[in-house]
């Protein structure tokens, strides 16, 4: 139950700072208070295979771009071409990280 909390909490914690950033469409269903510790996003039409990279050189930050073997779910978004970056979080992720990688998408999506 501990794990399961803290990994609701971080998700939560990103979650709810990166659904305000303007250009930046977050996907999924967040209606339930208990669900998957992921967040899948896109920034603008930025490729999420750009966007994974950034993250990945600029910050430090880990995530999975790209279709995600699910190309029916792309469909439905209409993410078909763009993808989209999903991220993961465990109870060994920190406030910290979440807080950077929070950081990172304002960072990106201010970019011209």
């Amino acid at each position: 139950n501990q794990i399961r909390e803290k990994e609701q909490m971080l998700m939560w914690r990103f979650y709810d700072q990166v659904k305000k950033i303007p250009g930046v469409t977050v996907y999924g269903d967040f209606s339930q208070k208990d669900r998957s510790p992921v967040v899948t996003l896109n920034i603008g039409d930025e490729g999420s295979g750009e966007v994974g990279m950034a993250l990945g050189e600029e910050y430090g930050i880990s995530v999975r771009s790209g279709g995600h073997c699910a190309p029916l779910m792309h469909k439905a978004l209409g993410t078909v071409e763009q993808g989209a970056v999903r991220f993961s979080f465990s109870h060994y992720n920190t406030e910290e990280e979440v807080d950077t990688a929070v950081r990172a998408i304002h960072e990106l999506a201010e970019e011209p």
